[in-house]
């Protein structure tokens, strides 16, 4: 099911890997930094000295310095190098809350961005465990953003009759978050399902990472009360931006 996914091709997306390189170059350094290797004040090897460890032209290593000054992660100073920013922000990360109502609190401040998509898949791939079918689905596909950065791409099947109630609630907002509104649905269960992949080249492009970055693969299934499968999300998720998190409490 995700293979469909991730082959699915949007009109935009369709963009040669121009720059490709000097991203994963700029990707690697800062994840040392954000990891401590390199301190905040700190000064980098000199480019010859980057070019050689991560085997790329200086080229490479100047177009993936300028990237992450623009970021704010490195300042270069003329005639002295270039050193990690002393004012970097504390990343913030997104959590894939493992509550019902904590997921519909996140999902109701995200914004959604509808994709238009040459070959829409009419309906999901369902397995036997996941339901019953519905008689039709609406298709649609958005990139989802937090503070107007974008970290999400989901495919998203939502039953035909429920989506021709209020189809501009379910264009303009979280599906799951109007699916959980009406008053007369009865969800029953959601079943999820997560997986570590990296970024194909139309998943790069809009979520804005590198090619080949890592990301997380999440299918979500919602069933009403009679075992419809009302809802089928087929998402990819930023590795940078997005961590699942969950306690497990020892019962005495």
């Amino acid at each position: 099911m995700t293979t469909r996914l991730r082959t699915r091709r949007t009109p935009h997306a369709l963009k040669a890997a121009q720059g490709v390189l000097y991203q994963h170059v700029a990707e690697l350094v800062r994840k040392r930094i954000e990891s401590g290797d390199w301190a905040p004040g700190e000064r980098l090897p000199s480019i010859e000295s980057l070019a050689a460890v991560f085997g790329v032209a200086v080229v490479t290593i100047r177009q993936a310095l300028a990237l992450l000054e623009n970021e704010g992660m490195v300042e270069r100073q003329q005639g002295r190098g270039t050193f990690v920013s002393t004012s970097l922000k504390q990343k913030r990360w997104l959590k894939l809350e493992s509550s019902w109502d904590a997921l519909i609190r996140m999902w109701d401040r995200s914004k959604p961005r509808p994709i238009k998509v040459r070959d829409p898949v009419e309906s999901p791939m369902l397995h036997p465990e996941d339901g019953v079918s519905a008689p039709a689905y609406r298709y649609m596909r958005r990139v989802h953003l937090a503070e107007n950065v974008p970290y999400a791409l989901i495919d998203i099947y939502v039953d035909s009759r429920l989506y021709a109630r209020d189809p501009e609630r379910f264009e303009q907002k979280m599906v799951i978050v109007v699916l959980d509104a009406m008053q007369d649905v009865e969800i029953r269960s959601m079943h999820q399902c997560l997986t570590i992949g990296t970024a194909d080249l139309e998943t790069a492009t809009l979520l804005e990472i590198p090619l080949g970055a890592p990301v997380g693969i999440v299918r979500r299934v919602i069933r009403d009360q009679n075992d419809v499968v009302i809802y089928v999300g087929e998402a990819v998720y930023r590795g940078d931006m997005v961590k699942l998190e969950r306690e497990f409490r020892k019962q005495e």
